[in-house]
């Protein structure tokens, strides 16, 4: 007989289940992977042992016996873990980095800055100085527009209520831009949608020159000073936290206001790390190449975060405006805009004070004030900052 025409017996042998069976089902892969001799490793490279260890040697109040969110957590660590090993490689490197490098992967917002609240001295550079209206931080960090969004697009919504009071109206112009659409949000760009915007954090970044730190504070006030004066105005007593970046340290301060004599007083504090610390630094400052600082500095971007979605929008936010709503139409409290508008003009010339007496030699003037003629003589322009 011809090997053609030979016939074979149907096999008795059960079909291979294939790979994508065995993945899905968890006994299949339980046997293939113990006949394979295959073990499962928590440690996502041979440092990350090594990294964990002298995190918990150097801060051991950041661990816990309790392993029941290890699982959540070890994914989270793991990136903070590259984070770190990414620092590492940029330090030891020849190569300059600058913050220009990292800007273009970051979208940057603009932020109005507050109105002075007192008149200025005698001297022709403040004018200069106060008449600043934006401050660009390195990080902004809103609460969601969804959650703000029942606080502002219903007809009985906090936000239309305000706008549509007779004290609010009257307080604001949109021609001049201080209406309350523009005195809602804390940025210079208004939302496509009339709405409330909140932020709560503020991050500075300079370059690697730790002398820069003292700068990027003074900048991050100024971003964090315009957030609580546009909380206070509408009756929000909310802390705003900034951080602070530059050549692998952070820094952390708490801004908010108080009242005194009248004036809505800007505090600031440094937060200068635990009270059994025995540095006498202002700042407390976490060294990013250090495995337990990354660590506590990721838990406190976390927690920002988590209180940005959290308490700061559910209580602080939406108790703050509806008390407001309450409050002015109770006429409990008084509505007053906070955000920059207008030229300030130079000082009065000490001439033209002994003409008339009740120029005040500290007087602001507006943009919508009339301006005194300049002298026949004189050809020089006069330089404005925007």
């Amino acid at each position: 007989m011809s090997d053609s025409k030979k016939k074979y017996k149907s096999s008795s042998q059960p079909r291979a289940v294939s790979a994508s069976e065995i993945a899905r089902n968890l006994g299949n892969f339980e046997t293939w992977s113990s006949h394979q001799c295959c073990e499962q490793s928590f440690d996502c490279s041979s440092g990350f042992a090594k990294f964990i260890r002298d995190a918990s040697q150097t801060a051991p109040e950041l661990f816990s016996v309790d392993h029941s969110a290890s699982n959540e957590l070890f994914e989270d660590v793991c990136v903070v873990f590259s984070a770190w090993k990414r620092l590492a490689k940029m330090r030891s490197s020849k190569e300059k980095w600058s913050e220009a490098d990292f800007v273009v992967n970051v979208v940057q917002c603009a932020i109005s800055l507050p109105q002075p609240q007192d008149t200025f001295q005698n001297a022709l550079d403040v004018p200069r100085v106060l008449n600043t209206k934006t401050v660009i931080p390195d990080c902004a960090i809103f609460i969601p527009a969804s959650r703000t969004r029942p606080l502002s697009h219903s007809a009985k919504s906090p936000y239309k209520l305000l706008k549509n009071h007779p004290a609010v109206v009257k307080a604001g112009n949109a021609a001049k831009r201080s209406s309350f659409r523009y005195q809602s949000t804390p940025c210079a760009q208004l939302p496509d949608m009339p709405g409330f915007e909140f932020a709560s954090s503020f991050w500075e970044d300079k370059k690697p020159v730790h002398a820069l730190l003292d700068d990027a504070y003074r900048q991050n006030r100024m971003s964090t000073t315009a957030a609580v004066r546009h909380l206070h105005s509408l009756g929000i007593d909310a802390p705003i936290t900034g951080l602070i970046w530059a050549d692998g340290v952070v820094r952390a301060h708490v801004d908010w206001c108080e009242e005194s004599e009248g004036k809505t007083v800007v505090m600031s504090a440094p937060y200068c790390g635990p009270h059994d610390r025995s540095s006498n630094d202002v700042f407390h400052e976490w060294k990013l190449d250090r495995p337990s600082d990354i660590l506590q500095v990721y838990f406190l971007v976390r927690n920002i975060d988590e209180w940005t979605t959290g308490k700061f929008s559910s209580e602080y936010i939406v108790r703050g405006v509806n008390q407001m709503v309450e409050k002015l139409s109770s006429s409990e409290r008084t509505y007053k805009p906070w955000k920059r508008v207008g030229d300030l003009a130079p000082p009065l010339k000490s001439n033209a004070l002994k003409e008339n007496h009740n120029i005040s030699a500290t007087t602001v003037v507006t943009s919508d004030a009339s301006p005194s003629p300049p002298k026949p003589k004189s050809r020089r322009r006069r330089r404005r900052s925007s």
